[in-house]
């Protein structure tokens, strides 16, 4: 089995009672790779379990809820597609791909990046495209890594592209990699 594993801290609330009530988690998951056409059936189970410590068992108990099992991000709410659109750059940042010897400017993600804030991905996707216009080379695999993670970015702070309203990049980053390409061929579902 091969499983994925992280451990959450809620907000809490102070209720009328004084007892703390904890607020709902937004989690989305999502997964690498495909599943080889001979193996996909019409339902691919899967086992999500969510545990509490000991000590507070007795107080509360979780509840999952499946939100959307919609395949693309265009189909959820601007919260959700930045939700998961952190969880996939986190996820590719944290991927055997990055270079283990190359130092990225825009990374590690400061501790005050807020997912949730179009503006911080904002501010992160120029951090990328100073780093791949003026440090990188671009004839290198720390730079085709770096263009993904761009395209990350400018997904989060434009989720609606190529509709709507968006910034211009700079021209010697192109229109390419496997997130952006299925993006822009996913926009017209």
């Amino acid at each position: 089995h091969q499983f994925s594993s992280s451990m959450f801290y809620p907000d809490m609330r102070v209720a009328e009672s004084e007892d703390v009530i904890l607020q709902p988690l937004s989690v989305s998951i999502w997964f690498s790779g495909a599943v080889p056409h001979h193996l996909a059936h019409s339902n691919i189970p899967i086992e999500i379990t969510v545990a509490l410590k000991d000590e507070f068992k007795s107080f509360t108990v979780p509840v999952i809820e499946i939100a959307s099992q919609k395949a693309h991000p265009l189909n959820n709410t601007l919260a959700m597609q930045l939700t998961l659109m952190h969880s996939k750059f986190i996820n590719f940042c944290q991927s055997p791909s990055v270079p283990d010897d190359m130092s990225f400017s825009f990374l590690p993600l400061p501790p005050t990046f807020n997912h949730a804030d179009s503006d911080h991905w904002a501010e992160l996707l120029g951090n990328i495209q100073t780093w791949l216009v003026k440090s990188a080379d671009p004839t290198t695999p720390e730079w085709t890594w770096g263009r993904e993670a761009f395209w990350y970015a400018f997904i989060a702070t434009h989720p609606d592209f190529p509709s709507g309203k968006w910034s211009f990049w700079d021209p010697s980053i192109p229109l390419e990699g496997q997130l952006i390409e299925e993006w822009v061929e996913g926009s017209g579902d």
